[in-house]
C-alpha cells in the first residue's frame, strides 16, 4: 500500500515537472519575427531622411550609414546597403555637432544642429537637423531625440 501511494506520488510529481517542460519546448518551435535593423549596440547618436531612406547610427566603434535604393523606402521592403566608417569624436562648430570619418575617396561626415522648428521625417519630430555628406554627395534628414507627441 505505501508503495503505490508512493508511485501515485512521484506520478502527480512527474506530471507537474513535464507539463511547463512541454510548454516551453512547444514555444521553442514559434517562429520568432526577425531582429530589427541594428548596426551598433549602444547608439550614441542616429539620424535618418528619404528621398532615397538613409539612416545614420553613431555608436560601439562605428560610424554606420544604411543607404535605400534611389527613389527606394524602407517601408517597402526595398534592400540596405550599409557602410561603416571609424568612430570618431565630434567637434563643435558654430553651433553645429560634426563628425568627419574615413579617408580618401570613402569620406562621411555628420552635421547636425538643434532645428528652428522640429524636424520632420517618416512622420516623427526630432530635435535636430541633419545633414550627411558622403563623397560629396548630400543628404538631408532629422535626428536627435524624438519628441513628444510625435507617433510611432
Amino acid at each position: 500500500m505505501l508503495r503505490a501511494a508512493g508511485q501515485a506520488k512521484v506520478a502527480r510529481m512527474t506530471k507537474r515537472l513535464l507539463l511547463p517542460a512541454a510548454m516551453l519546448a512547444s514555444l521553442a518551435g514559434c517562429a520568432q519575427d526577425p531582429p530589427p535593423f541594428a548596426p551598433v549596440t549602444n547608439v550614441a547618436y542616429a539620424a535618418l531622411g528619404d528621398q532615397p531612406f538613409w539612416m545614420v547610427t553613431i555608436g560601439d566603434d562605428r560610424i554606420v550609414l544604411a543607404l535605400g535604393a534611389p527613389g527606394g523606402t524602407a517601408g517597402k521592403g526595398g534592400k540596405l546597403t550599409s557602410h561603416a566608417y571609424p568612430r570618431v569624436l565630434p567637434r563643435t562648430d558654430s553651433g553645429a555637432t560634426i563628425w568627419q570619418s574615413g579617408e580618401g575617396t570613402e569620406v562621411i561626415s555628420i552635421e547636425s544642429r538643434k532645428a528652428a522648428r522640429p524636424c520632420e521625417a517618416g512622420g516623427r519630430h526630432f530635435e535636430d537637423s541633419v545633414r550627411v555628406t558622403l563623397s560629396g554627395r548630400m543628404l538631408e534628414g532629422c535626428g536627435g531625440r524624438l519628441l513628444a507627441g510625435s507617433r510611432g
